[in-house]
């Protein structure tokens, strides 16, 4: 159950359907150029994440921080992340929103703001590694699985942008947002208690 918890929370909250307009707003039309773009945004979260699951921990021990500790403050940080998707307000929380105007002429655009810190900020950056299943070898290979699926979506949904936006209404966007929201809420309350029971084993 952790590792479908952990897909849904990464995906809900790089939220690339959410995110579909900004990247649409980078396009020009000309397909292998667009392509490029979708292509860089997908394989820079891929890469942000996999480097998370896999030196998340080695990074909590230089810092002395608990595994305990990371997951309740990462399941407050998720929270605050997902009753902002709730109020379908852009997240703060994710990432910064100037970033977007501020980076939009850069010839890397895939790579920032897109993939990160749009798709790959702190927000799915805390939830592969705080998530349970990244404590051991073969739940950081599941989860590197997971996260290579991901990436492939994000990537597909970017490829057929013009179609899904064109397909689905703001109105649809907000309610998906908030389901989204009510998901990534849960699984952050989740993360929180686990971290508590990893830090106080007595309540547990």
């Amino acid at each position: 159950m952790s590792l479908l918890n952990a897909a849904i929370g990464i995906f809900t909250v790089a939220n690339p359907i959410g995110n579909l307009p900004i990247y649409l707003s980078f396009t020009d039309g000309e397909r292998s150029h667009d392509r490029a773009i979708a292509r860089s945004s997908s394989i820079t979260f891929l890469v942000a994440l996999l480097i998370a699951t896999w030196l998340g921990n080695e990074m909590l021990d230089i810092f002395g921080i608990s595994r305990g500790a990371f997951q309740i403050a990462g399941g407050l940080i998720v929270v605050l992340i997902g009753i902002s998707m709730l109020r379908a307000k852009p997240p703060e929380e994710h990432h910064d929103p100037d970033s977007v105007d501020r980076d939009k002429s850069s010839s890397v655009k895939g790579v920032v703001p897109i993939g990160i810190p749009l798709l790959a900020g702190p927000g799915t950056l805390t939830v592969a590694i705080a998530d349970p299943i990244s404590s051991s070898i073969e739940g950081k290979a599941l989860l590197s699985i997971v996260i290579l699926v991901i990436a492939l979506l994000i990537y597909l949904i970017f490829e057929l942008g013009e179609l899904l936006s064109s397909r689905i209404s703001i109105s649809t966007m907000q309610v998906l947002t908030k389901v989204m929201g009510m998901l990534l809420t849960s699984i952050a309350i989740q993360m929180f208690l686990d971290g508590l029971k990893i830090s106080f084993p007595s309540i547990a």
